[in-house]
């Protein structure tokens, strides 16, 4: 039974994907012609990323922590929802060896970004200059580091949030749109040790 359920919750996030990914294809043409009035592609925000340590061993989890920052001098607003998926949920993990070589992320969650409830007025959430808004994630180091070394880990934040999915009130806010450019974090380096 649980093995169906899961298979049924796979089946269900690769239909989903490939349809995000058929829909993202068919709108490219109308995303170039149409300028939104407040396009978040030219809003100062960065992905700040930090762990709990530096150093861990292949027994241990890593704590990650990911926040948007604004680091212009007027509000900005966010989708309040953030899911670790690496597809549909907002934020992407990329991990690389001391090499360079990307390893591949387990999806760390099957939550796939819903359109917000009708009226919901609590979606977004306001950045002032300088604050920040996040989430955390526990890792175990060794389903994802293979062996002791140095690795670097990056966040690619996106967000899928419609503007035509929210409440009318919030659609003229300067927020961070679908049509928003992914926003990659700098890297950091952890050391995984045996």
């Amino acid at each position: 039974m649980l093995l169906c359920s899961r298979l049924f919750r796979i089946c269900l996030f690769a239909v989903f994907a490939i349809f995000l990914c058929q829909a993202g294809r068919a709108m490219v043409p109308s995303q170039v012609s149409q300028e939104p009035k407040t396009s978040g592609a030219a809003q100062p925000v960065r992905v700040v990323i930090w762990t709990d340590h530096a150093k861990y061993s292949l027994s241990n989890s890593v704590k990650l922590n990911a926040a948007l920052q604004n680091t212009g001098d007027s509000p900005i607003y966010v989708d309040r929802r953030m899911f670790w998926t690496g597809f549909g949920g907002g934020l992407e993990l990329e991990i690389r060896d001391q090499q360079g070589k990307h390893l591949p992320a387990r999806i760390l969650s099957d939550a796939i970004m819903p359109p917000p409830k009708e009226g919901d007025t609590s979606i977004l959430v306001r950045l002032d200059e300088g604050f920040f808004y996040g989430t955390s994630v526990n890792l175990l180091v060794k389903d994802l580091f293979p062996r002791p070394g140095r690795y670097s880990i990056r966040v690619i934040y996106k967000s899928w949030l419609r503007r035509e999915f929210v409440a009318p009130q919030l659609r003229d806010l300067p927020a961070l749109w679908a049509d928003t450019p992914q926003i990659p974090s700098a890297p950091i380096w952890i050391e995984v040790t045996q």
